[in-house]
């Protein structure tokens, strides 16, 4: 559930003899998800087809995962009764699986069968209440539940595979150089203009004006960052909108934020989200076990108190 505005740091650093192709810039967005996508792109692509391929893979898998369309797949899923084969997208099953292989990464930090309880405190409509386990079965094309009150709720995870698909249809129209964001997740193809790697921002927490906390550089690496206020919301929230599914409440927030690194934007996104579930304590001393490389910011006295695991600190540039 990735919170703030990652900004690109496209133009920063740009050097004088940049490559003819490299001359000006060409930027597009547009909404994705209650947020937006953004990309940037070399001048002379072929914008209008990459703004036609992302337009449309974002409509058709808001058809499939969203909570809040009454005719989406998702709530199809959600209201079938147990055992019944649900036919859902290619997009629906690959969450199913991460969401799975994460919860069990994380020790149930990330749980998408907690949807009932994030609408009980007003952050989402997946009503109904949580079962005591319960799991999917995933099939070619179909995908069954062990119980009528299960319920998956794609939100955090969602996005960062939408990242995936879409760096992968930008490269596919023939983008070798781009910088790709969906709602704050960041991926990057090839090289910046200058030639040299991207860098990207990861945001202050809190900051009334985007501020960098630090530059990164991701290269083939996803970036994803998870925080307690609701895109759209200013300042500090009373109640967070992550569920702590170990506790069964909103998350403590003396841990603010939480950045990662993978290699896919589903993994990213998915972890970023766990992590600040479980919070300061669980969640620094999970990604340190596991490897995971993750930027945490606790609350201090004075601003944010960083925490770097796994290989976050060599990738920090400034």
């Amino acid at each position: 559930m990735p919170i703030g505005r990652r900004e690109f740091l496209a133009g920063a650093g740009a050097a004088l003899f940049a490559p003819p192709a490299w001359a000006a810039t060409l930027s597009l967005g547009g909404p994705a998800f209650g947020s937006y996508w953004h990309c940037l792109l070399p001048a002379g692509t072929d914008g209008a087809a990459i703004e036609a391929g992302a337009t449309s893979l974002i409509a058709a898998l808001d058809a499939e995962l969203s909570p809040w369309r009454e005719d989406s797949a998702l709530v199809a899923l959600n209201r079938a009764s147990a055992g019944r084969w649900m036919p859902v997208g290619a997009a629906t099953r690959a969450c199913l699986r991460e969401a799975e292989v994460v919860r069990g990464l994380t020790k149930g930090g990330f749980d998408a069968r907690v949807g009932p309880l994030v609408a009980r405190y007003g952050f989402g409509r997946i009503a109904g209440r949580v079962p005591k386990g319960g799991h999917f079965d995933l099939s070619s094309g179909a995908v069954r539940k062990s119980h009528d009150a299960l319920t998956f709720d794609p939100c955090g995870l969602a996005k960062g595979h939408a990242l995936d698909l879409l760096t992968a249809r930008v490269a596919a129209l023939g983008a070798r150089d781009a910088l790709v964001e969906i709602g704050g997740e960041i991926r990057a193809l090839g090289r910046h203009r200058s030639g040299r790697a991207w860098r990207v921002a990861v945001e202050h927490p809190g900051a009334e004006a985007t501020l960098a906390q630090r530059v990164v550089r991701p290269e083939a690496l996803a970036l994803a960052t998870s925080a307690h206020a609701p895109q759209g919301h200013a300042g500090r929230a009373t109640t967070s909108h992550v569920i702590d599914p170990v506790r069964a409440r909103p998350a403590m927030q003396t841990l603010m934020q939480v950045s990662v690194l993978a290699r896919s934007g589903l993994r990213a996104d998915a972890l970023a989200t766990g992590l600040l579930a479980l919070g300061s304590e669980r969640g620094i001393a999970l990604a340190r076990k596991k490897g995971i490389a993750a930027l945490f910011l606790q609350r201090g006295a004075d601003g944010p108190v960083e925490t770097m695991t796994g290989g976050f600190a060599p990738r920090i540039l400034a």
